[in-house]
């Protein structure tokens, strides 16, 4: 397996747009994190509108290892980040930000945000010239009503 990753140095970031008419309500987002050598500090995944935060969490290393039930300093996984209450989208576009506090990149312990290239969930815009350039790789949760 290969992964494609982008080292979280001061912020990663990404548009999303959501094309349906009606508001979606959302219960959680799971960006596909990279975790090297379990590095100090706080990541937060951020909801944007313009300069507005509408909503973020944060996770650590130690929560990623907590997840996986594991004590290795090396992994790979769609970070499951629940919200406390759903929060609701509606049609237009929207900035996925990956930031973090007390942490400094170093090339031997750093987060990064993989990119895809093989069994993508989401449709993406634009020319793609390599894998490289190819966008974050992300899920969002929503809650759906029963019929």
């Amino acid at each position: 397996m290969k992964l494609v990753v982008s080292e979280l140095i001061t912020t990663l970031s990404q548009t999303v747009t959501i094309t349906g008419e009606e508001r979606l309500s959302f219960a959680s987002i799971r960006p596909y994190i990279y975790m090297h050598n379990a590095p100090a500090g706080t990541f937060t995944l951020s909801v944007k509108s313009g300069a507005a935060t509408l909503i973020s969490k944060s996770f650590t290393s130690s929560e990623i290892k907590s997840d996986l039930t594991t004590t290795d300093d090396y992994a790979h996984l769609w970070k499951a980040l629940i919200f406390d209450n759903p929060f609701q989208l509606g049609k237009g576009e929207y900035e996925l930000e990956l930031s973090s506090s007390g942490y400094s990149f170093s090339n031997t312990s750093y987060i990064g945000w993989v990119k895809e290239h093989e069994n993508r969930f989401n449709d993406q815009t634009g020319e793609e010239v390599s894998d490289f350039s190819g966008p974050y790789s992300y899920q969002f949760l929503t809650y759906v009503k029963a019929k």
